[in-house]
């Protein structure tokens, strides 16, 4: 209950009086330090800077946001309304959040006072402020206050609008965190980055727990929680619009739940029910000193409560550890002051545990008529390392919509596998296998003229299951000399077709050597070796046919001809032959059959369909090496133009998928000149 204190009272400053004349001074009283929550603020700091440092020395990948409970109430909600989660989401920050609402409802902003490192930083920050005496009193309730916190709910609605929107954390954008922690080179828009780190750290100094009053949008869903009652009904107000089939509703919801509490906020800058834990003043005791408001983070006015439940509260117990007279408690007991430290941990723990132990499908689909077939199974299968993300798996889920029989599909990014929805009277578990494998033509190099004639192996592998199963394999054979290529096709075990050169006289026990290795070290781009797990066995081996170096040539050129297209647009403006006559640019490209230029291959032919005249590209087989034909019309462009503007441009201008056009460096460096050949 809210107490009002008398400032014209003469009697005031009688308990201070007392005290002193009975020689007991209050703030001389040896004081109770807070050393669980100073434990808790450097050991969080010191686990953050370990895990950034671990990943640098040994350059493995982190999610310096995996423990955000920010980020897990976000991938929840986008969970709820469409039913996938991206890549970056997991269901470790989905606990996370789960478990700072239930804290939040039931002790506090336990999260905030103890375990967030921008509340940590906010606070020291201030205390350099005060120390410096630049810091400006910017009290609760005062008219600039209430203006300002405005600002975190609109965060809150445009954050998890655009996140709920894209199925992508939005807040990566310009948390300040996570600028810092990746070195300003994560999934971030600079100056949104900036702006947060220039606010936390100049705000702070300035303003009182600047950040976290005002801009935090993690601390507007946190009084949303504390506003039990209202959150209640927003839930149920979003249920009931997504059952009636309200287009949008969330959206609706959304606002009214930022706009409500930040009314109830405003206008009584406490909560009335919830949390069950409060700071709690003996009015007996308290001699008015106001050493725990000068203490305060936020520098709330204890005086006025007698149970203080100001929004702004975290419980981190700074106030109490400050009174000397002992009037400042957790629910009126002495034993409950660790109790607040206590269950941040307790908490933070169970949703570790609880995190791990479980995932959510990173998609969820089902089409087609499947409600109206009479009995449907689930094929799953673990270790599909190309279902690594959020957009792997929608376009896996492309791909099987298209497989007689499917009927939907859950992918789990962290295990790497899939559950496919099918009908067992249309396809079977084999069928689906053969739906997941992507058959695989891989060309190392081509056999000089010393070679005429090539060995085939044929073997038989367990484990090759998908496309990067595939991309691992090739890696066992890649710069061994005398090894030219590949080709795969399903079977169980998937058959393996090996070109090597006949005078290698490879046996079964020197294959088994190559594909049976636990991991592969492969270099990176800084020549630093990355280790690969591999789990390929040899189950079949025998000496197939000899074809010729033509031949071979023949088999590998047939993935080449894969990267072919033409340009729909520019052939209806200069497809007439008659009135636009047309020549060919051809080019060498023995190099195509690696990779990283198959893989800029796209972004190329993208390039070349924004240029004027320029018609199709396709492939033709030269003495056993592909080579480029770029289709143009001859009255627009020459062979010395087609050179220098195209394949020796700068900047690449890309066509993207929204129609939008988007400037890039060249994925693909074209070292020998081209000439104009016919037909």
């Amino acid at each position: 209950m809210k107490k009002t204190v008398r400032t014209d009272d003469p009697y005031r400053f009688l308990p201070i009086f007392v005290s002193k004349l009975q020689n007991n001074d209050p703030m001389k009283t040896k004081k109770h330090p807070n050393f669980l929550k100073h434990l808790l603020q450097w050991g969080v700091l010191a686990a953050i800077v370990g895990t950034i440092l671990h990943a640098r020395w040994t350059e493995q990948p982190v999610d310096v946001e995996a423990y955000c409970p920010f980020g897990g109430l976000e991938a929840l909600s986008t969970y709820l309304q469409r039913h996938s989660l991206a890549c970056s989401m997991s269901m470790l920050q989905i606990m996370m959040g789960i478990v700072l609402g239930v804290g939040v409802i039931l002790f506090s902003k336990l999260f905030c006072g103890y375990l967030c490192p921008l509340g940590t930083a906010g606070e020291w920050l201030g205390k350099l402020g005060r120390r410096f005496g630049v810091q400006a009193d910017l009290r609760s309730g005062s008219a600039v206050d209430r203006l300002l916190r405005v600002v975190k709910y609109v965060l809150l609605f445009v954050v998890f609008y655009y996140t709920v929107s894209s199925s992508e954390l939005f807040c990566k954008r310009f948390d300040p965190y996570y600028a810092l922690a990746t070195g300003f080179k994560g999934e971030i828009v600079f100056w949104m980055a900036c702006t947060s780190v220039v606010l936390l750290f100049l705000g702070s100094v300035f303003v009182r727990m600047f950040w976290c009053r005002y801009i935090c949008p993690l601390g507007a869903v946190s009084h949303l929680f504390k506003f039990t009652p209202f959150f209640v009904i927003v839930l149920a107000g979003t249920w009931l619009l997504g059952y009636l089939g309200v287009a949008n509703g969330w959206v609706w919801a959304l606002a009214v739940a930022c706009g409500g509490s930040y009314l109830i906020e405003v206008i009584k800058l406490r909560s009335c029910f919830f949390p069950l834990l409060a700071v709690t003043r003996d009015e007996h005791d308290c001699n008015l000193c106001g050493a725990c408001e000068k203490k305060c983070p936020y520098h709330i006015d204890i005086h006025h409560f007698d149970k203080v439940r100001h929004v702004d509260c975290t419980l981190c117990g700074q106030c109490i550890s400050t009174c000397a007279t002992g009037a400042l408690q957790v629910n009126r007991r002495r034993s409950l002051r660790w109790l607040p430290g206590v269950l941040a941990v307790v908490l933070f723990i169970f949703a570790l545990i609880f995190g791990n132990r479980w995932e959510l499908p990173t998609i969820d689909e089902k089409w087609g008529d499947y409600e109206k077939v009479e009995h449907l199974e689930t094929f799953s299968m673990d270790g599909l390392l190309s279902v690594k993300c959020f957009g792997s798996s929608k376009a896996l889920a492309a791909k099987m919509q298209t497989v007689p029989g499917v009927y939907g599909l859950r992918t789990f990014v962290r295990r790497h596998g899939v559950e496919i929805l099918y009908d067992p009277a249309v396809t079977n578990d084999r069928k689906l296998q053969e739906s997941l494998f992507s058959p695989t033509i891989r060309k190392y190099e081509t056999p000089d003229e010393t070679v005429p004639v090539l060995q085939v192996l044929e073997l038989g592998v367990e484990g090759l299951r998908d496309k990067m199963d595939m991309s691992h394999f090739g890696l066992l054979f890649f710069g061994r000399e005398g090894f030219y290529g590949f080709t795969s096709e399903f079977d169980c075990p998937v058959r393996v077709r090996l070109y090597v050169d006949p005078a290698l006289a490879l046996d079964e026990k020197a294959l088994r050597e190559i594909v049976e290795v636990e991991e592969y070290a492969f270099p990176n781009a800084k020549k630093e070796v990355k280790p690969i797990p591999m789990h390929f066995e040899l189950k079949s081996f025998r000496l197939g046919d000899t074809v010729s170096r033509r031949s071979f040539a023949e088999t590998m050129f047939a993935d080449v001809e894969k990267l072919k297209g033409r340009f729909v647009e520019n052939l209806e403006r200069w497809g007439d032959s008659i009135q636009y006559p047309r020549a060919i640019y051809e080019l060498p490209m023995a190099g195509i059959e690696k990779m990283p230029v198959r893989m800029g291959f796209p972004y190329f032919k993208s390039f070349l369909s924004t240029r004027e005249g320029i018609l199709s590209v396709d492939f033709v087989l030269r003495d056993c090496s592909p080579a480029l034909r770029l289709h143009y019309v001859s009255t627009m462009w020459t062979p010395d133009r087609i050179w220098n503007e195209i394949f020796k441009a700068e900047k690449w201008t890309l066509r993207m998928a929204d129609g939008t056009f988007q400037e890039s460096e060249p994925r693909i460096a074209f070292l020998i000149e081209g000439r104009t050949v016919e037909e």
